[in-house]
């Protein structure tokens, strides 16, 4: 499987890496924050948005889009981005996680099967991101988190 960046310069390709390493690191801040309860809902949503915008996806389709139409939206080709899927994957986990932590678990299992199925989608390829969590290790978190909330993954 590809990584989508044909075409793509060494500069750009180096560029779009380290705005997405920027950007993920920005979300697991943001998820501790949350865990710790020290961050207000409008710095979690400008967050969760620009992360979005930085995968190419608007927040509020990704949040709307089932768990099963999301991964053809970010490969409408067939040729998966991994760093790409990632980030987005990441976007909607921590928005699951802000919202488990709201008490709207509908919303929070919603989000974290959307984020599981993007993770799936990088799969064993990985998303070439040194110092980041592997997709397996997310998608095994998610389902922890889906297990404690008393549904499976």
């Amino acid at each position: 499987m590809a990584l989508g960046l044909c075409g793509v310069t060494m500069v750009q390709r180096d560029y779009i890496l380290r705005m997405i390493e920027e950007l993920g690191a920005a979300l697991i801040a943001l998820r501790k924050a949350i865990f710790k309860g020290s961050v207000g809902e409008a710095r979690v949503e400008a967050t969760l948005r620009r992360a979005a915008s930085g995968a190419g996806m608007d927040l509020d389709l990704a949040r709307a889009a089932s768990a099963e139409s999301l991964p053809g939206m970010m490969a409408p080709t067939g040729e998966v981005e991994p760093m790409r899927c990632w980030l987005l994957a990441e976007v909607l986990m921590t928005d699951g996680i802000n919202r488990l932590h709201a008490g709207e678990d509908d919303r929070a299992r919603s989000s974290l099967a959307r984020a599981a199925a993007l993770f799936r989608m990088v799969g064993p390829w990985g998303a070439y991101l040194t110092g980041f969590p592997e997709a397996s290790e997310r998608i095994e978190e998610i389902e922890g988190i889906l297990a404690g909330m008393g549904t499976g993954g």
